[in-house]
């Protein structure tokens, strides 16, 4: 039962503590155990504390790797990560299987509920597309960059000028501060004075609130998110970032609610999900061909993907993304690492 305030991937940590707990070993935070009184010392994305720490004999210190390099670029840099006995991470490229060891993104895949079908009345009731999302970039980002974010508004943009009847926005709400950034404002503030520039940022705020406001219905109510997807046919599932083994749930609550996702993010998503579960839009040229292929979709089509989806939840999904799974790999290799140092 999904937890409000708790991410998704929280629950493979405490699936963790369970499973480390069950081997007589309490996985804690450090208030309740101090690093320097601990047998094995657990960064989650920290990496600049362990630089000078000076750890006890025999103790064991690991990192994992979570949030992107898009929000915390210091703890995917290799030069960090010669302190750890072993790194934890979903990148695959990184894995080596000996410093580097491999999990996959973990989903609360038990928070979701059974695959249903759609039947060709309910098909025909469900508006088109939907996204859910609070995170975006309203300025392009420098040449090189993994974000997705700009090109996320770009696709809320497109569809507030060309369909907003066939597009709904839910989210919690846009940083004030993203709608008021644009590329000039640094110079403009150094030469006019602060009242005009304040009358351009105005503008901007406006124009890009209108694109929100077009297509926007509000924030999701909790724990109504996939009964939220139900009623479209087609999601937006753009990650937040391009990386390596970075599937999160978005696909996920998609297929919980039998809705098709159009999917940007992991290079090489067929390795794990089959190609026919999802709608890859590096497959279009734009937002407007993708809109033209979704909206002439029949209801035989749209059921090949479904049947897709069905077939693929059903199967090797828990046993490769689920917390339990996932909270395995790390614990069998932490606990023989005990072993090694008694």
């Amino acid at each position: 039962m999904p937890i409000n305030g708790i991410k998704n991937y929280g629950y493979m940590f405490a699936e963790l503590r369970r499973q480390l707990a069950a081997q007589g070993i309490d996985l804690a935070t450090q208030d309740i155990h101090p690093p320097e009184n601990s047998t094995m010392v657990i960064g989650l994305d920290v990496v600049d504390f362990f630089q000078t720490y000076q750890r006890q004999p025999k103790q064991l210190v690991y990192l994992l790797l979570n949030e992107p390099a898009t929000y915390y670029p210091e703890v995917w840099k290799k030069e960090n990560h010669t302190v750890f006995d072993r790194i934890f991470t979903y990148d695959y490229t990184l894995a080596d299987g000996n410093k580097y060891i491999h999990h996959y993104f973990a989903i609360d895949l038990e928070g979701l509920p059974a695959f249903t079908s759609v039947s060709e009345e309910e098909f025909q009731r469900r508006k088109l597309c939907v996204l859910m999302a609070g995170m975006f970039q309203m300025t392009k980002p420098k040449a090189g960059s993994s974000s997705l974010l700009y090109t996320r508004y770009q696709t809320v943009k497109w569809f507030a000028h060309h369909h907003p009847e066939d597009f709904s926005l839910y989210s919690r709400g846009i940083n004030p501060r993203l709608l008021q950034s644009f590329r000039g404002l640094g110079v403009l503030q150094q030469f006019l004075p602060a009242p005009l520039v304040n009358q351009v940022v105005d503008v901007v705020v406006k124009r890009r609130q209108r694109h929100f406001q077009a297509v926007g219905r509000g924030p999701v109510p909790p724990n109504d998110k996939i009964l939220t997807f139900r009623n479209y046919r087609f999601a937006i599932c753009y990650e937040n970032t391009v990386l390596a083994g970075y599937i999160s749930e978005k696909i996920f609550d998609c297929f919980a609610a039998s809705c098709v996702p159009i999917y940007l993010g992991e290079a090489e998503i067929e390795r794990f999900i089959p190609a026919q579960c999802f709608i890859d839009r590096r497959n279009f040229a734009s937002d407007a061909q993708v809109y033209e292929f979704i909206k002439n979709m029949s209801y035989a089509a749209y059921m090949n993907h479904i049947e897709a989806i069905g077939d693929f939840v059903q199967g090797v999904e828990q046993a490769k993304f689920g917390s339990e799974a996932n909270a395995k790999r790390i614990a069998v290799v932490m606990l023989a690492d005990l072993a090694a140092v008694k």
